[in-house]
């Protein structure tokens, strides 16, 4: 059982750092400049399609390469792996304020709608036929472009990789530093903006969620609503004291 909270809690954090966090679900800040990127570049997988694209090379020009995304349609699947097992497979879809990734991990689907133009997100669960409905405060231009969150962290740029043909550049930022240590990692795009690869390390070990098969086709707004007949819970009420019963 802790085994499996331990590869749930790795597969979700994958999901909301890699991507709701580049979202702007992070208190704000002042930007402070990131590193230089190193003069040498390493090439993987094949060679690049978009030799053509300039790598970032500041805070500000990191901005405009994420700021790409911005009211971008794509669908794409993902796979993660926990110190090189696979743990999970998944498909996002991503359409202005809209997103939907589909886990399945362990034989169990979950299912997260962010709803930006409603300010709510869902937490579904198929099997039990139940999601949890949470009211969002704030909701970004993008689902991935509100770049300021991510740049509060301060990502450093460390170079450039192409993976699959795709040119990307790498930053590095640590998330959280007590109790323990989390770094992420993430290649992005030069194209579109859009990372393609992101990993996760912690005391634990490495965790890795790749990106592929990008889609840029049409995207139905129906791929961001619940089936009909789902039994919605509010995360709000479910923490609610003042529902608890006085003490004697």
């Amino acid at each position: 059982m802790v085994e499996k909270r331990k590869k749930w809690a790795i597969i979700m954090g994958l999901i909301l750092i890699g991507v709701v966090m580049s979202a702007g679900c992070a208190d704000k800040a002042e930007l402070e400049p990131a590193p230089s990127a190193p003069a040498g570049e390493v090439t993987t997988t094949q060679s690049s399609t978009d030799e053509t694209l300039t790598a970032p090379t500041s805070s500000e020009s990191l901005i405009d390469l994420l700021d790409k995304a911005k009211g971008i349609s794509v669908k794409y699947d993902m796979v993660t792996t926990d110190n090189g097992e696979i743990v999970s497979t998944g498909t996002a879809w991503l359409k202005g304020n809209n997103m939907r990734i589909d886990t399945t991990a362990e034989g169990q689907a979950v299912i997260m709608i962010v709803r930006g133009d409603d300010k709510v997100s869902y937490m579904y669960q198929p099997d039990e036929n139940m999601a949890l409905k949470t009211v969002l405060d704030e909701v970004p231009e993008s689902v991935t472009g509100d770049v300021e969150a991510l740049m509060n962290l301060n990502p450093a740029i460390i170079g450039t990789e192409t993976i699959d043909g795709m040119r990307c550049t790498v930053i590095e930022y640590v998330v959280m530093e007590k109790p323990e240590e989390l770094k992420m990692k993430q290649w992005v795009w030069l194209k579109y903006g859009l990372p393609v690869q992101v990993e996760m390390t912690s005391p634990l070990g490495t965790s890795r969620t790749e990106m592929r098969n990008f889609d840029f086709g049409s995207i139905s707004d129906t791929t961001f609503e619940l089936p009909a007949g789902v039994e919605i819970k509010n995360l709000s009420d479910m923490f609610d004291m003042s529902t608890l019963p006085d003490e004697a």
